[in-house]
Formats: structure tokens, sequence, C-alpha cells
């Protein structure tokens, strides 16, 4: 499967492990977009843990603080940061457990169900119109009334990213991906429809492309540009003031997701919780859109640790609007739970009750995914 820019042969998730001198410890999730697991790992075991080693683990911002400052030069972006939010989250779930409540709980929880949208409608060779349709079909069918759906793998259009990427296969023209909306929109009936570029058009054909928006009826457009063209965003928000503009799943901590707010290149915020900061980060992120009056929509496309993770976040922010709720297969989210996520008919997912993320990880399914 792909996306407008890359294309996935395997599932692959970084997770940490935070221990202690009893029988309790954390899991967390660095989510590295791709990035080779041993460097994530690398800058978890050689960078990160001798800073904690031997610390108190509830005093988890001065933790954060730490790793941030001592990876100063080299960090506040990227792979650091991921690792970062996957240690913070193990932080967490650990506290959770050493305090019997649920991460939510210790927020100050404001829901007991998170609203989801169905994620897919992904590229994929041999996949037709009927294909999308059947797939999207499925979604409304398990009660889903938001579809968020790829577009933008057009490599005949000029200044397309996709140009410089190593695998240009199953590549669509503009009008395919406008009949992939036009069929979304006839399945999904009156709910919200999204569509997901990631990054890989240019401002101006963003801005060609409204008026078929508009016939379609898309509510969200997610990732259309590069979070860096600062300019092109504010025009976006301002051009097209129908279509919510959510971003950035690939920006990263409170500071740079204030920058998005403050100059109006977002409606909805969309951190990403094992890349921009973590639970901690993610908290401060969520109160300052809630601040400058924008929703909240946690990406989430990792393994179950993530998700639940999400999950805890998404329910003790107040201007949460949903979560991506992947539905591409993923074993490492649906097959190392020994209890699977729950939710109700409208897809409104239950938040977890068992202490910190809420989960209990079948640890002889997940032995056979390891690779290092």
């Amino acid at each position: 499967m792909s996306d407008a820019l890359s294309v996935c042969t395997a599932r692959q998730a970084l997770l940490v492990k935070i221990e202690t001198d009893t029988e309790l410890y954390g899991i967390g999730e660095a989510f590295c977009y791709g990035s080779p697991l041993h460097v994530g790992r690398s800058i978890v075991e050689e960078q990160l843990a001798p800073m904690l080693i031997g610390q108190d683990p509830e005093q988890i911002e001065n933790l954060w603080q730490t790793m941030y400052w001592r990876t100063i030069a080299n960090g506040r972006r990227g792979v650091v940061m991921a690792a970062v939010s996957g240690i913070d989250i193990a932080l967490w779930d650990l506290l959770g457990k050493m305090l019997k409540a649920p991460i939510s709980t210790l927020l100050g929880r404001h829901q007991d169900r998170v609203p989801a949208y169905a994620s897919g409608g992904f590229y994929a060779p041999g996949k037709s119109l009927d294909g999308l349709e059947r797939e999207l079909e499925g979604y409304v069918k398990k009660g889903y009334s938001a579809i968020k759906i790829k577009i933008g793998r057009n490599p005949h259009m000029p200044h397309n990213a996709i140009r410089y990427t190593a695998d240009q296969s199953f590549g669509v023209s503009y009008e395919e991906d406008m009949r992939r909306l036009e069929t979304a929109r006839r399945i999904l009936g009156k709910g919200k429809l999204a569509a997901d570029i990631n990054a890989a058009w240019t401002p101006m054909q963003v801005l060609a492309a409204r008026k078929d928006f508009a016939r379609v009826g898309l509510d969200w457009l997610e990732e259309p540009v590069r979070f860096e063209d600062r300019e092109g965003c504010r025009m976006l928000v301002r051009e097209m003031p129908g279509i919510s503009l959510m971003g950035f799943e690939t920006e990263q901590g409170l500071s740079n997701f204030t920058h998005l707010v403050e100059d109006q290149m977002v409606d909805i915020v969309q951190p990403d919780i094992g890349w921009g900061g973590g639970v901690s980060e993610l908290v401060k992120i969520g109160a300052m859109a809630l601040a400058n009056h924008k929703p909240v929509s946690l990406h989430s496309f990792g393994s179950a640790v993530h998700f639940a993770a999400s999950l805890q976040v998404a329910a003790a922010l107040p201007n949460t609007e949903c979560i991506e709720s992947e539905e591409n297969e993923n074993m490492l989210k649906s097959g190392i739970l020994k209890t699977p996520f729950e939710a109700d008919e409208h897809m409104n997912f239950y938040v977890p009750r068992s202490h910190g993320l809420g989960i209990e990880l079948d640890w002889d399914a997940l032995e056979q995914y390891v690779i290092l």
C-alpha cells in the first residue's frame, strides 16, 4: 500500500520498556516514520537511558526537560524527539501502574469515549475504484461516520514530490483522485470526508483543486503542503474557508505547534504522540490549541501501544475533535493485545480503564515480531 509519497511493504514499531527495582514497568512507542529501527534504539539506549537510570520515575516533567536540554544540539526534532516521546509515554504508563489509575484519569479525564474516523483508502497494486468502494463500504458498515482517504499520488503532475521518491508505482492522474473522492462521498453520504495529500502538492495546485473539493463536499484536508511553507499554509486556510486544514503529524514540540496556530496555518491541530513529544508535550499542545479555539485530532498510525497512548490523551482533552483509527491490516496493532480495543456502534472508542495505558500486551505474540 502507499500514500502520495511512500510505499509501505512492512510495518515497524520501536517499543520502549522502562523497568524499575519493583515488578512494575512502563511501555511506550517512539514513532520513527520508517527510520531504521536500530537508529532509534541506539538513541534510546546510548544517549537517553544514561540520563534516566537511577532517577525518580515520578518526576516525568523533570526527566522530559532533562532529555530535551541535554540533546538540544542534535535534538529538538527528528528521531531524537521521537525517542524522547517513546520514553515519556512509558513513564506515564509506569506512573499509572504505580498509582493504580489510567493515564486519562491522572490527566483529568474529559470523556470516556473518543470519536474516531476510519483512516484508509490507500493506493495499492491493482486496486480499482471498485476495490476502494468495497473498502469504504466496510467502514460505513462498521459504524464510522467519518473517513479519510489518500490522494496526491500523481507522478505526471508538475512539481509533484513523488518524482523524487524511490518507488513511483501505481500512481494515478488528478482526475482519478477526484473520482476516488467522489466514490468516498457517495459511500459515506453526509458524514465527514477527509483527504490526505502527505505534502506532495504545491499550494497553487491545492488552490486549483478547491472547486473540485467543494463539489465532492470535502470537509478536512490533511497535510496538503509542507509545514515549513508558512505562507502557503496561511494562504490555504484563508482561501478555503469551507475546508478545514488539518496538520501537522510531522511537526514536533509545543513551540513549533504554537507557531502553526499563531500564524493561522491550521484549522485542526494534529500532533502525533510518539513523534511530537509524548504524553507530556501533547497535553501542552492540546491546552495551547484550546486557548486559541482550535480543535485537536491526534494522528495515530503505529502499534497498539501508540493507539492506547493516543486514546488516553485524547480522552483528557476537551477540544478533541476525533482520533485517527487506522483500518489497514496491522498486526502490531491488532495482534499483540490480550484484549482488543472496543468501540460503540458509532465507532467511538472506549478509553481503557486499566492502569497506565490500560492495555495488556500478549508478550508471546509480540515476541514473534521482534527483529532487534
